[in-house]
């Protein structure tokens, strides 16, 4: 029996310490079970997604049950406070709005917290509180561990930009690369996911000119991923927050069911890609090299708009493919920078407003109007001279 002793003993201590573990403030993902607002106690329904908080000793996140959001916040003893709550902005069903709206309403107002065992209760005045649960969250409201980003991922919403009619933004990662759109022109560059931070860039666009509120929205945009980000991907959701708390919200696959960007805009209707979608530069005219000019002369179609560069300016507008011709569709916007004079040896805006004819090949595409051919080959020179 006194051989036993030991074992006996080491098993009463594992129990011991199993019975006094509880989860920690920090690093613990926590699952809302109720909440009292105004006196009256409510709990989540059984089948509605959970609002879940985690604390990382920076900042706090988690989902709403339907969004997800980001705060700062300060935690001394038995104080906690949190700062201003970004969100992301997705319609939510009818089922959760009420409750979302009240758990954001509450964390705004937590004053204080009590950890016991493995329950976690924030105060927000004398009678209100949120009462949370360690783990146990619904798998589908969990960020992903180990995110993988590969694939499409168009953008729905957000904090960070001012919605405008307009292309919509996209990523595609693949590779350790990151190629999409800002709205206007096409993007690219190499991008690095380190837990939870991305890093992207540097990225090299185009220089298409677009309506000026959307090559407004797409320096913002631009701007915005030229910052180091906090990336989480619920589900098909993936949700960009940089330093500041701003957020930009996209769904993988693109957008379905007419959704677009909905902050205050509405999303427009994508034209389906064509053959001749890509980047080009002017090689040849008529049979002879290009003219060295003081931009590359380069032209990019994609997704119904084309434009580019005409050795100097930008410039940008709709087409169509009618007939294997290139019909605009609309007017073509340009900047209107003082050129040298040899800037203008090429009209290459005089040969699409003629609706040339177009043909592509794997080397690249030609646009014959007027009597000029002009010969493009794949790729565009992205950097000023």
């Amino acid at each position: 029996m006194r051989r036993l002793a030991p074992l006996a003993v080491l098993t009463a201590l594992a129990l011991a310490g199993g019975a006094g573990a509880q989860a920690t403030l920090t690093g613990t993902t926590w699952t809302l079970t109720g909440l009292t607002e105004a006196g009256k106690s409510v709990s989540p329904g059984s089948a509605a997604p959970r609002p879940t908080l985690l604390l990382d000793g920076k900042a706090a996140s988690g989902s709403t049950g339907c969004n997800t959001y980001r705060a700062s916040y300060v935690a001394r003893g038995e104080v906690l406070r949190f700062g201003p709550l970004a969100t992301t902005r997705r319609a939510c069903p009818d089922r959760v709005d009420g409750l979302e709206a009240r758990f954001l309403n509450l964390m705004g107002r937590v004053t204080r917290f009590q950890l016991g065992g493995n329950t976690l209760t924030l105060f927000a005045g004398s009678r209100d509180r949120l009462v949370f649960t360690a783990g146990n969250a619904a798998t589908s409201n969990r960020p992903e561990v180990g995110m993988n980003l590969d694939g499409t991922w168009t953008l729905i919403g957000g904090t960070a930009l001012r919605v405008v009619p307009g292309g919509v933004p996209s990523l595609t990662f693949a590779d350790g690369r990151v190629s999409g759109t800002g709205g206007c022109n096409r993007l690219t560059g190499p991008f690095r996911l380190e837990g939870e931070t991305l890093t992207l860039g540097p990225l090299a666009s185009t220089w298409m000119a677009c309506a000026p509120e959307v090559n407004a929205r797409e320096a913002a945009f631009l701007a915005f991923l030229g910052t180091p980000l906090t990336a989480s991907v619920q589900a098909v959701t993936l949700t960009l927050t940089n330093g500041e708390g701003r957020t930009l919200v996209f769904r993988r696959g693109g957008v379905t069911g007419g959704a677009g960007l909905r902050e205050g805009g509405v999303g427009a209707a994508q034209a389906q890609p064509s053959v001749a979608d890509g980047s080009y530069t002017l090689a040849a005219v008529d049979g002879q090299a290009a003219p060295r000019t003081f931009r590359p002369i380069t032209l990019t179609l994609e997704g119904g708009r084309i434009g580019g560069s005409d050795g100097c300016n930008s410039f940008g507008g709709a087409y169509r493919l009618e007939g294997g011709r290139v019909v605009l569709t609309g007017p073509l916007v340009g900047t209107r920078m003082a050129c040298p004079d040899s800037a203008g040896e090429v009209d290459v805006l005089a040969v699409l407003r003629a609706r040339p004819a177009l043909t592509v090949t794997p080397a690249g595409l030609t646009l014959t109007a007027g009597g000029t051919t002009l010969v493009f080959s794949r790729g565009v020179a992205t950097g000023r001279p």
